[in-house]
């Protein structure tokens, strides 16, 4: 039986690793996630480690052992599946869902959460557009997503996934319309922007490169 923070730890760093899956997560990396200062980051660090659920090296970092890494997939499974029932059968905005979805992840059983997956129809798919983990298995990404940054002007695409950090920043994308499903195409914009012009319909909108980072789409098909 784990606790609370130790959940909110593992899960924190399994996220950490599939940004920069080549390096162990670092003490300050970890704090900035989870809101928390370095040296408690560094103290919860030690009793993770001590209890095998990471390998952990003071002033290298952090990273998941089997054991560790099972907690972490069950956690996020719970998340996403939760983050779905409320957006579908609730109706609580995009914008907020990962916050309740925070508090009610500890509370559910793994084998409520697989009760409530089957009720939901089995989805592949968060409402953030995020892969929904088998049981045991790491949420792949399987589809070939390209982040919204990274299109070329005049490159359509769909809006397929949000990995937005925090509620803010989704905010602002609701706000904007970039959700999955939303079909855009990326304009030119003038030079010295850094931003990134987008074409929704009609609508034009601009967004930050750091922002931009946090939408992944999928080109369109072309067509011969």
């Amino acid at each position: 039986m784990t606790s609370t923070a130790y959940e909110d730890y593992l899960k924190a760093i399994f996220k950490l690793a599939e940004q920069t899956p080549d390096q162990p997560a670092s003490t300050s990396a970890i704090a900035e996630r989870l809101g928390i200062a370095q040296a408690s980051v560094t103290a919860m660090l030690k009793r993770l480690g001590n209890d095998g659920l990471i390998d952990y090296e003071r002033y290298q970092g952090a990273r998941l052992t089997p054991a560790g890494r099972a907690i972490a997939v069950d956690m996020i499974r719970r998340h996403r599946v939760i983050e779905t029932f409320l957006v579908n059968n609730l109706d609580v905005p995009l914008a907020e869902v990962d916050a309740e979805a925070e508090i009610l992840e500890h509370a559910f059983s793994s084998a409520l959460i697989d009760r409530l997956w089957r009720h939901l129809g089995k989805p592949e798919f968060d409402p953030h557009g995020a892969p929904i983990p088998a049981v045991a298995e790491a949420p792949i990404e399987r589809r070939d997503l390209v982040a919204l940054s990274d299109l070329a002007p005049g490159e359509p695409a769909t809006i397929v996934r949000l990995s937005a950090q925090n509620a803010g920043q989704l905010q602002v994308l609701t706000h904007l319309g970039l959700v999955p499903g939303q079909p855009i195409k990326r304009t030119p914009t003038s030079p010295g922007s850094t931003d990134v012009l987008l074409l929704l319909g009609r609508q034009q909108c601009a967004v930050g490169q750091e922002l931009a980072e946090t939408v992944w789409v999928l080109r369109a098909k072309k067509t011969t």
